[in-house]
């Protein structure tokens, strides 16, 4: 089975129906109708967040957030292995620290990243992405 790590660019792009949105929904349906898994880190859907707070306001972003919640994709707490190999990451490599957790979050879980984001390209030796 498919399975997808949604990188907080990706979640990004869905929300403000930028290029490429399409293909983020279309995913989202494929994880509702269990063709796909989904899988989100934490530390990214709070980096949607704070970006979705400076957007909006706090009210809205909280409307948000409670509705992101009922999506279908599996959000990871960080536990301490996964902390590590975040750090790991961030020590050999020059990309932002959630992008690490995503980074590391796709390694467990053996996912592709969906994602958007330049830096990625810094790292395709240590996970297979999907560029939208």
């Amino acid at each position: 089975m498919k399975r997808i790590l949604f990188d907080s660019h990706a979640i990004l792009k869905w929300t403000q129906k930028e290029k490429g949105y399409q293909k983020v929904k279309a995913l989202l349906i494929e994880c509702r109708n269990q063709s796909a898994i989904g899988y989100m880190n934490q530390v990214n859907v709070g980096e949607v967040y704070y970006k979705t707070i400076r957007a909006v306001g706090l009210q809205e972003a909280k409307k948000f957030l409670e509705n992101f919640l009922r999506l279908p994709i599996s959000l990871i707490l960080p536990d301490s292995n996964l902390i590590w190999k975040a750090a790991e990451i961030k020590a050999e490599y020059s990309i932002s620290y959630a992008d690490c957790f995503a980074t590391a979050t796709a390694q467990r879980y053996e996912a592709i990243v969906l994602t958007g984001d330049p830096e990625f390209k810094k790292i395709e030796s240590l996970v297979h992405d999907d560029w939208l």
